[in-house]
């Protein structure tokens, strides 16, 4: 039935499905949600947001006060018959006022601005006019939409069809919440005003330098950054924050104590929770507890926990959930969910748990639990200004950071991060950097502003030990048979710079291997099939044979808590070699007399592409002095500050591309969506695809697969399901390596390509010829 009187018709904000039915939820309702999603927030995390507006010189009743005015008016601009007609299926879209001449609908977000009418609050001295200004600005700027429209259509817009919802009953219950209800003679009266305002707020938007000295420039990220988190996690139908964990350290205790074998705190770890208020840069060799340091730090703050590399994040999240529990923790990197299904497929779990699971994935997207790994491109390209970046910089008035393993960014991404670094101290947020290579260029930048923490002191660490190292003028295929001869009797890991050095090095030994004993081998790159991947990965971490072979790349640097017995590895950058260091004799005593760390410097692949041969170049230079003597930690420590060293390095590929990297951010580039953000922070672009032969093999199930995901009633966890089940088919690659073509889309929706590549399942992905003699790959 057609209802023609805008007093009566029910005006929605959000349309969703539940068990294959479209339900609706008014504006009232959603709008209500979010006041009460607020109410939540500053009921859990009231004492440490009034202590970061304290510090921060903000009045912490006003911001409150104006949050809840921006909720209340951010979705008031719904109430137009564009909107109420998109909104709806079409059995209810004859229920909205047919409005003649108007084709185009003007964006809710800028037709809110209408209804704000707080002249009296200004005259009382409640509030300023940088206050309403901070509340026009943020709710114009709730969304990322366009504004392309002339004064004339706005006016004909508002005053035909938007004044005309004042009228309607259910809004009546919001106006009673302000503190005067909208005039329609005044929206009447001031719709060019209006259009007026909404143009200056976008020429200030777009000429916004963010100047974080600025009082206002911070007052207006941290109400803008609180709406958005308010906005998206009442939207998913989850809470904006979880309980909080009121005592970091005492939990690490116990879960320490129930592991056994604990003798309590070392000395660094206990100081960590006397720097709880500080920012912290701590050096600490690989496995002497830096974690546990970083964890006590965090005190009873929301945690933010940043590793380089997918595994590492996911090792972590698993070891942070048995210390916090699995309802504290959650997971965020590109592959995440995917992830997360793949452990709930493998273990043994109700059906009705899928649904927690998924709660659980809402909650990290919308870091909304109390700890929160992730990858770096989720928080740090914030500093890129992206639009919504105030979701990430507003967590800061009351969170914490911890960047681990800072070394394995390229020079760009350590630009961002500590620009970011350098913003959110302004926003009162605490961050501790950690690792066993402290950069240089980290304490040059940020060194001012933290309290630079050694695990042990320079004394201590001159007497610590567990590698003797070997340097040797071989390509590590010359060392095959030494490779092999090891691995009868010990756990060897070899480590190449590249993924295709890795494989020959596979074939090499496996070649070898043929008319002789048994030897167990594993090959681990990022190039193998998902699902293969995943296995290869917990068969490397646990690590439970008596001998055998490891052969991978980078991927098992950063975090892993491994322990092999002996080193093969190409040379590389200092950072990258102490990190590869740190998986052989992590946290045993070495006694032999035998070296358990090979280097070998003869054409080591990937330099120059993967790794700057300046840095290389001053690494080998440092470690010729140690061939056949061990090296201490103390000596790996000078080994990263001479490879590094930034005068040194003044005019290398590495401190240019830092500096043009630093300096852009310095001028106030922007990146105009998030998902631009994160390839300029990674560096790279990457495609999922499926390699051609797996596809022949397998056409039958995919395509069967397909059509199912296409069923409009399936369910959205039966959904996932099923594409976990293609998933497990794909391979992640550089986009690069097809700028020549060989690559194809098979299915748009799905985002499904296929790769013009061979496959091998020892192997894994196989370059294509226009690479196969390149050192990229």
């Amino acid at each position: 039935m057609k209802i023609d009187s805008y007093k009566t018709i029910e005006l929605y904000a959000k349309r969703f499905k539940k068990d294959n039915q479209i339900e609706y939820q008014t504006i009232y309702q959603h709008t209500m949600d979010l006041l009460n999603n607020m109410d939540k927030l500053f009921e859990e995390y009231r004492e440490d947001i009034e202590e970061g507006c304290k510090k921060l010189q903000i009045d912490c009743n006003k911001f409150e006060y104006l949050l809840r005015l921006a909720i209340i008016y951010h979705d008031l601009g719904k109430a137009n018959s564009k909107f109420q007609q998109k909104i709806r299926d079409k059995a209810k879209i004859n229920e909205v006022p047919q409005i003649n001449n108007l084709s185009r609908e003007v964006p809710h977000n800028f037709i809110s601005i209408a209804f704000v009418d707080l002249e009296d609050e200004i005259e009382k001295g409640n509030i300023n006019s940088q206050d309403f200004e901070n509340l026009l600005f943020t709710i114009a700027f709730s969304h990322d939409r366009s504004f392309d429209f002339d004064c004339k259509y706005f006016e004909k817009y508002i005053n035909d069809d938007v004044a005309k919802y004042l009228e309607n009953e259910s809004l009546n219950p919001l106006f009673n919440l302000l503190p005067s209800a909208p005039d329609k003679d005044k929206i009447l009266e001031n719709s060019k005003y209006f259009y007026r305002l909404i143009t200056k707020l976008r020429e200030s938007m777009f000429k916004e330098q963010y100047d974080f000295s600025d009082k206002n420039v911070i007052f207006r990220i941290l109400l803008k950054g609180f709406l958005h988190r308010l906005d998206h996690s009442s939207s998913a139908g989850i809470i904006a924050e979880e309980i909080k964990i009121q005592n970091f350290p005492k939990k690490v205790e116990f879960y320490l104590k129930n592991k056994g074998k604990f003798a309590g705190f070392k000395d660094f770890q206990k100081k960590a929770i006397e720097l709880s208020g500080k920012n912290v840069i701590l050096f600490a060799p690989t496995g002497s507890g830096k974690t546990e340091f970083g964890l006590n730090w965090a005190s009873k703050s929301k945690l933010i926990y940043t590793l380089p590399i997918r595994v590492s994040i996911n090792a972590m999240y698993e070891r942070l959930a048995k210390v916090f529990g699995e309802d504290k923790v959650g997971i965020l990197h590109s592959d995440s969910t995917m992830y997360l299904i793949e452990k709930y497929m493998n273990s043994e779990h109700e059906n009705q748990e899928l649904e927690t699971l998924f709660d659980n994935i809402d909650l990290a997207k919308n870091l909304s639990l109390p700890v929160i790994v992730t990858t770096g491109d989720q928080i740090f390209t914030s500093a890129l200004k992206w639009p919504g970046f105030e979701k990430i910089y507003s967590l800061f008035l009351y969170s914490k950071i911890i960047i681990d393993e800072p070394q394995s960014y390229s020079p760009e991404s350590l630009a961002i991060i500590i620009k970011t670094l350098e913003e959110i101290i302004n926003l009162n947020g605490k961050f501790c950097l950690m690792s066993a290579t402290i950069n240089p260029i980290i304490l040059k930048y940020i060194g001012k502003y933290a309290e630079y923490v050694q695990a042990y002191s320079d004394e201590d660490l001159k007497k610590m030990y567990s590698h003797i190292v070997s340097i040797k003028e071989l390509t590590i295929l010359d060392c095959i048979d030494e490779v092999i001869e090891n691995g009868k009797r010990k756990n060897v890991l070899v480590i190449c710079n590249t993924v295709k050095r890795a494989q020959e090095v596979y074939q090499a030994i496996k070649e070898s291997l043929k008319n002789s004993e048994e030897i167990p081998v594993e090959l681990l790159h990022s190039r193998f099939l998902e699902g293969q991947k995943r296995q290869k990965e917990q068969i490397i971490m646990s690590n439970q044979r008596k001998n055998g072979i490891v052969i991978s790349t980078q991927l098992v640097e950063a975090s892993l808590d491994i322990d092999y017995d002996i080193l093969f590895t190409e040379l590389a950058s200092a950072d990258s070699l102490l990190q590869r260091m740190g998986r052989i004799y992590r946290k045993r005593t070495y006694n032999d007399l035998y070296p358990n760390i090979i280097i070998l410097t003869k054409d080591p692949s990937g330099v120059g592409k993967i790794y700057q041969k300046d840095i290389v170049d001053r690494t080998e230079e440092f470690l010729k002095d140690f061939h056949g003597n061990k090296i201490t930690e103390y000596d790996k420590k000078r080994l990263n500050e001479y490879a590094y060293n930034v005068n040194a390095l003044e005019k290398t590929r590495f401190i240019n591309n830092f500096n043009k990297a630093y300096e852009l951010l310095k001028l106030g580039y922007r990146a105009d969506r998030k998902i631009e953000a994160q390839k300029i922070f990674r560096d790279i672009v990457t495609i999922s695809g499926i390699p051609k032969e797996i596809f022949d093999r397998n056409f039958e199930e995919i395509n069967e697969t397909l059509k199912k995901i296409k069923t409009r009633s399936l369910k959205s966890t039966e959904k996932l399901k099923l594409i976990f089940s293609i998933r497990k088919y794909t391979v992640t690659v550089p986009a690069y390596f097809f700028t020549n073509g060989g690559v194809r889309i098979y299915d748009k929706d799905s985002g499904i390509y296929i790769l013009d590549c061979e496959y091998d399942n020892e192997l894994g992905l196989i370059p294509p010829k226009t690479l196969e003699q390149s050192d990229i790959w």
